[in-house]
């Protein structure tokens, strides 16, 4: 995923460097709004990102930039803090399952990591509020009942368990992260009830570890944006909007 983000130093320009803690080759005004274009690296007590070819700045002196226009509509942008966003797309695994494209940003609006999740039931794959329907969980804002928590579920749950209450009215409800064991054993069991879950143990760990560490407060689930260009006519506009048992 590329970031952008704005130089924060106070007056001074930020040194660019060939490589992490690497010798200067450039410079960068405050104010300039910069590109990230991959992974940070801890180098000499501080962490660089690269902004370019051979190109490293420390990200000490940069804010996160969300800009955001009258067509941006994506929940992400309008939640800060640090939060688990999850975006179904159009890609499938284990037969039918949609892919949620899941990303796990910090307090200060950084990637830290990115995580495929399901939700569902194979054949099922539109989110509804209808109770015991087993779709995948309604789109929507979410906030974790105890951020920062990740609790024992054996079973389907695979042995971690997130609960998520919805911030808006439906009529499904017991709404977690998880993982879920099932997923590429094409039984009754794979994909969920309703709830998120990480399809592989790998998958699992980078999630349960971003959960204790960063104590995220809310889920984001959203479509996936497709731009089909401007929309003149506002008549084409779409608007888009009880806690039970744990759905696995």
């Amino acid at each position: 995923m590329i970031q952008q983000a704005i130089v924060t130093t106070s007056g001074d320009v930020l040194n660019v460097r060939s490589s992490p803690y690497g010798p200067v080759i450039d410079t960068v005004e405050p104010g300039t709004v910069v590109e990230v274009i991959g992974t940070p690296v801890r180098q000499g007590g501080l962490t660089w990102v690269p902004i370019g070819g051979d190109r490293w700045v420390s990200r000490e002196f940069l804010t996160v930039h969300n800009p955001t226009t009258e067509t941006d509509d994506h929940l992400a942008n309008t939640i800060g803090g640090p939060k688990i966003v999850a975006t179904q797309t159009q890609e499938t695994i284990a037969g039918g399952l949609k892919v949620y494209h899941t990303e796990l940003f910090d307090a200060g609006g950084w990637l830290v990591n990115t995580v495929r999740c399901i939700s569902g039931r194979i054949g099922q794959q539109t989110p509804s509020d209808q109770p015991g329907s087993q779709t995948p969980i309604p789109f929507g804002v979410y906030t974790f009942d105890i951020p920062g928590s990740v609790e024992y579920a054996g079973g389907e749950f695979g042995g971690v368990w997130s609960a998520v209450t919805p911030t808006f009215e439906t009529d499904r409800g017991g709404f977690g992260v998880h993982y879920d064991p099932s997923v590429f054993k094409d039984n009754e069991e794979t994909g969920t009830a309703g709830c998120l879950a990480t399809p592989t143990i790998e998958e699992r760990d980078l999630m349960t570890d971003f959960i204790r560490t960063h104590a995220p407060t809310h889920l984001i689930i959203q479509p996936q944006l497709i731009d089909n260009g401007p929309i003149t006519d506002p008549s084409e506009r779409q608007s888009s909007g009880p806690v039970g048992v744990p759905e696995d």
